[in-house]
């Protein structure tokens, strides 16, 4: 199928990707010339060589012509993501001067203790002598004023102050990376502003379609929180029907992402294909006749990007609406479609008008599962007959999973680090209660009739509390998800490669392929048991570069003790901390706290002095304000926390330390004061605040 040309797009497409990932990965910012150049001299040669196909007996080397287009289209995708990068525009907001800044509210403001964040669209910079057009987006965290609260909405204009900073990188290891995740969202920078620094210059500002939509989805938002009794089965409704997450609290996602449940809280294309059946059911009559089949056909994909409009337009939705979109227009006119040709399609169509979606985690795992469900699903579903319909039912879609996560395992485990092992029994289980939950409720948004909502209300909202309740008892299973699972980027590719191999073999019983797939299992394997034992055998120290606290944490093969200022309850450990320890193979973490006392073989420590195999740490605190050693003490590492009162010149002279570590605790100008003192005395000195956590091998 793929070398007798039968799907032309799967072909195109994947050079197109490699472009794509290529920019995207290493940012070679090349000027626009060289592109266009590049591009133009290829498609010169493609038209020559195709006006003298038969004259330079091109048809000989029916490989060149190919390999031009390849490049032509590898080539494409660098520019495409060139040409869509705001932050190469010479208008870009963060290249112009001025005070302030007129901007779009392109986002739902998410608010939380306060603080209101929402993306924001530059359009103008101010300045005393002009207004000048830029474009770019920014990241915005307001301050609101509890007493008079300020009031924004998506596509208000506001008057800002002209200040922001760049998104920071991500400073502990394994720690997850904003400001990528930003930048594929094209927000390079940031501000942090309070509520009188803002002014709001007009109302409905944004595209008026979008501003419909949005308002559309809050009435309807509203009308479900109006009518369901539990605040909880109204936020999951919420996110099933509408796609809408904010108020989806982080225990229902732990519920779901753990039981191998979670595409069914991403809108994606089993909710557009529920909605397709729906439509389907109500426009059959319509099909009957020719005339009326092209207002059948236009209704439906009108409704289709409809709901793709008011869910938000998600990379899976945006996905199944094109690639539905495809299917119908293709019935319509009684053609016949690849399913794979289609696929690769909507991709093409879609990294066209966004090459950043490439990157997006929801995309990947969208197009990864439908191409499982179109190539494997069938020959799971086919490799077992049932007679009796529930059983052949219950098999059909025991495939149907099977298939999806095992086109996606692999990429779920690289991005969240664990394996849902009952996905069969969870996804056998929600499948009919999450359609009834969707019909129901797609009829609930469209009824006006309260004495009709009130009890409908209550019946899906008990409907999604049993899902719940099952699905939290199917969670708490023993062995019910395998955690802390960490592979790298090589080992991701060669899990994909594994079952590709895998999947050829057993369709053509090529000795070959057999060879190959034996070379790449025992490629895996050496690379698994490296990694093993080097955790096995590991002995460091890990320095956090926290914002506001001070931690680090020893690890001695598969064990570790964190030893900071945290609260028993702070989450921040979580973020920053935990990922680094799971990642090196940690299975018990210790935590304490600076004033605990603890003796064992490998470490021990006391109030502000500990020892970790022969490396030596003190730690200044404010308990030695104005203190002065009588004996010299020697250690490895110096910390200074807390914000002390001290003479670092005379604490240098009393404390011998091969390093000065200077934690986030002290005021930024201190900080700043005593790493000039330590270096103009030659004494090796780090910052552990917005730089990179120090990490000694023992």
């Amino acid at each position: 199928m793929f070398f007798k040309g039968e799907i032309p797009f799967v072909r195109f497409l994947l050079p197109f990707l490699i472009g794509i990932g290529l920019e995207l990965n290493y940012n070679l910012l090349l000027s626009p010339y060289y592109y266009f150049f590049a591009l133009s001299a290829l498609f010169v040669c493609l038209v020559f060589l195709n006006l003298s196909y038969k004259n330079w007996s091109i048809y000989k080397s029916k490989w060149l012509p190919g390999l031009l287009i390849y490049f032509f289209l590898i080539g494409a995708g660098f520019s495409s993501v060139f040409l869509k990068k705001e932050i190469n525009k010479s208008n870009h907001f963060s290249r112009k001067s001025g005070d302030a800044l007129v901007v779009n509210v392109i986002s739902a403001p998410k608010i939380s203790h306060n603080i209101a964040r929402f993306l924001v669209e530059s359009k103008q910079i101010i300045s005393p002598a002009k207004a000048v057009n830029v474009s770019g987006k920014l990241l915005l965290a307001l301050k609101i004023d509890s007493l008079k609260p300020l009031s924004i909405k998506y596509s208000d204009q506001l008057l800002i102050d002209n200040q922001f900073t760049e998104i920071e990188p991500p400073y502990n290891p394994q720690e997850f990376d904003y400001k990528a995740f930003l930048a594929n969202q094209q927000v390079y920078h940031q501000a942090f502003i309070n509520q009188e620094q803002v002014y709001i210059i007009k109302h409905n500002a944004g595209n008026r379609l979008l501003n419909f939509a949005i308002e559309l989805r809050k009435n309807l938002v509203d009308k479900i929180q109006k009518y369901f009794p539990g605040k909880e089965s109204a936020a999951i409704a919420s996110t099933l029907i509408l796609g809408y997450r904010a108020d989806l609290s982080r225990d229902v996602i732990d519920i779901f992402s753990k039981t191998g449940t979670m595409h069914v809280l991403s809108v994606s294309g089993m909710h557009v294909g529920i909605v397709f059946l729906l439509l389907s059911f109500i426009l059959a009559p319509l099909k009957k006749r020719k005339k009326l089949n092209i207002l059948r056909t236009a209704i439906f994909i009108f409704s289709i990007w409809f709901y793709a409009l008011i869910t938000g337009f998600s990379p899976s939705v945006c996905r199944a609406a094109t690639m539905l979109t495809f299917i119908i227009v293709g019935k319509s006119i009684n053609r016949k479609q690849n399913s794979f040709n289609l696929l690769a399609i909507s991709a093409f169509v879609l990294l066209l008008i966004n090459p950043f979606y490439l990157m997006d985690v929801g995309f990947q795992l969208s197009y990864l599962a439908v191409a499982g469900l179109i190539y494997l699903h069938p020959k799971i579903y086919h490799s077992f007959n049932f007679s009796n319909k529930i059983a052949d039912f219950i098999w059909n879609y025991t495939s149907l999973s099977f298939a999806a996560q095992l086109a996606t395992f692999p990429i779920s485990i690289y991005y969240f680090h664990q394996f849902p092992l009952y996905f069969l029994l969870s996804n056998l289980f929600i499948v009919i209660p999450v359609a009834l939950i969707m019909y129901a409720g797609i009829a609930f948004l469209f009824i006006p009739f309260p004495i009709i909502l009130n009890p409908l209300g209550w019946l899906i909202s008990e409907m999604i509390r049993i899902v719940s309740k099952v699905l939290q008892f199917i969670e708490h299973l023993p062995f019910a998800s395998l955690g802390g699972l960490w592979i790298s980027a090589f080992q991701y590719l060669m899990i994909y490669l594994i079952i590709s191999l895998l999947a050829y073999f057993i369709i053509s019983k090529n000795k070959s392929a057999f060879k190959l797939l034996l070379v790449t299992v025992l490629i895996f394997c050496v690379t698994v048991s490296f990694k093993t034992y080097r955790d096995l055998n590991r002995k460091e120290l890990i320095f956090y570069s926290l914002r506001k606290n001070s931690g680090f944490a020893f690890i001695h093969q598969n064990e570790s003790i964190f030893i900071s200022d945290f609260l028993a309850d702070d989450k921040t450990k979580d973020f920053s901390v935990k990922p680094s320890l799971e990642s090196r193979n940690v299975k018990a973490i210790k935590y304490f706290n600076f004033e605990q006392i603890e003796k064992l073989d490998q470490y021990q420590f006391s109030a502000n002095s500990f020892q970790f195999a022969n490396f030596k740490i003190f730690r200044l605190d404010r308990n030695f304000n104005k203190t002065t050693f009588q004996q010299n003490l020697k250690v490895n590492a110096l910390m200074i926390g807390g914000n002390p009162k001290i003479n670092l010149e005379q604490v240098l002279n009393e404390i011998n330390c091969d390093i000065l570590l200077l934690e986030a605790t002290n005021p930024d100008y201190k900080n700043k004061r005593w790493k000039t003192i330590a270096d103009s005395v030659g004494k090796k000195c780090y910052v552990l605040k917005k730089n990179p956590a120090l990490v000694i091998k023992l």
